[in-house]
């Protein structure tokens, strides 16, 4: 479970707005279910009679930290979507590259009491050369 936050800089963030925001980022837990936190902040700027549209997102998984923005003068959902699609990639690379490590170098493979049964086995008999 994670914890969203939502902000809004010139933009007032309404429930509509918030849940298409949630909605795009529970795609992303879905994705990494280490996630703790995501900022998300929707900024709105007026240049020389063109708006702007900028969702920024910060994902935090424990010991690391992922960082998205998208600007577009598109609507809000296709700006999300945009920025889930950034932040998955970043995830899914995450994953990739921390798979299959161990939290500690030198912790061994736990074996099933059977396993260790079979082993004990398999020694006793290649001691008495039956194999």
């Amino acid at each position: 479970m994670y914890t969203l936050d939502i902000s809004g800089h010139h933009v007032h963030t309404s429930e509509e707005v918030q849940a298409t925001i949630k909605e795009g980022m529970d795609q992303l837990a879905d994705i990494n279910s280490h996630i703790t936190s995501i900022n998300v902040i929707v900024n709105s700027e007026n240049h020389q009679n063109k708006s702007e549209l900028i969702v920024e997102a910060r994902v935090h998984i424990p010991g690391h930290d992922l960082f998205a923005s998208v600007t577009t003068d598109k609507q809000l959902g296709a700006a999300v979507d945009a920025l889930v699609e950034k932040l998955e990639k970043q995830l899914l690379k995450h994953k990739a590259k921390h798979e299959g490590r161990k939290h500690h170098p030198d912790a061994r493979d736990v074996e099933s009491q059977e396993e260790r049964e079979e082993q004990e086995e398999f020694n006793e008999l290649e001691r008495r050369d039956a194999i």
